[in-house]
């Protein structure tokens, strides 16, 4: 019996979390990738208490070697990845004229060079197969940049241009290529719950090949005034 694989670079306890949760429940090994392996043995330990299968791997997402590697024995003990989700991410608070040139390229090297490095350990594949799914964690830094943190949405804004320029290139191979942007803070029991954000992740993946998106913006909703009217103010 084939082994659906689900890789997940950047796990943690937030959206890494929920990503292997949901993703796990659907019958995926979910492989997780971080820098920090008590990070992954804490997700280990929630995860088996779900039963979901799984396996942790410690590699820091900027270093190719490394990556290379993590994925050539995931491909051995389980099966090359039917799906990647690139959740690592690189956040610092700095005004943008006061970043330094190693602020941008800490963030470069994290938002845009490690995803580049995941994408081309499974792209390969994917294209020989005709299918897969590759989803990028993006930032609404990437299209509203708050200033105090210029860095992440210069990280991001790349991001989102590597993930547009795959889908350009791997959807004539059959490989889905989208971003779930989120708008804001990443917290538990409010609009933007990672678990609720986890469920856009799985709609993209679900999505039929005549109705790929490229990109789901997870936005808080639109207020309204006393009357029911959405407000602009």
């Amino acid at each position: 019996m084939t082994v659906k694989v689900c890789a997940i670079a950047g796990v943690g306890p937030g959206m890494g979390l929920s990503l292997c949760r949901r993703f796990g429940r659907e019958g995926f090994h979910v492989a997780m990738i971080a820098r920090t392996r008590s990070r992954l043995t804490d997700a280990a330990e929630r995860l088996h208490a779900d039963g979901i299968a799984h396996s942790i791997h410690v590699a820091d997402v900027t270093d190719r070697k490394a990556v290379s590697a993590v994925f050539q024995r995931l491909g051995a003990d389980v099966g090359a990845p039917e799906v990647l989700i690139y959740n690592a991410f690189h956040r610092m608070v700095c005004q943008p004229s006061m970043l330094t040139e190693q602020d941008v390229l800490e963030s470069v090297r994290v938002n845009v060079v490690g995803a580049l490095h995941c994408v081309r350990q499974v792209a390969s594949d994917m294209r020989y197969k005709g299918r897969g799914t590759v989803l990028f964690t993006g930032g609404g830094s990437a299209v509203d940049p708050p200033p105090q943190v210029a860095a992440l949405g210069i990280g991001k804004a790349g991001l989102r241009n590597l993930c547009f320029s795959l889908a350009r290139e791997l959807e004539p191979h059959g490989v889905h290529v989208a971003t779930v942007t989120i708008f804001d803070h990443i917290n538990p029991g409010t609009h933007f719950d990672p678990d609720r954000i986890a469920e856009a992740f799985w709609t993209l993946y679900q999505q039929p090949r005549e109705a790929w998106e490229r990109e789901i913006d997870f936005r808080a909703p639109a207020p309204f005034d006393a009357g029911g009217r959405i407000s602009n103010t």
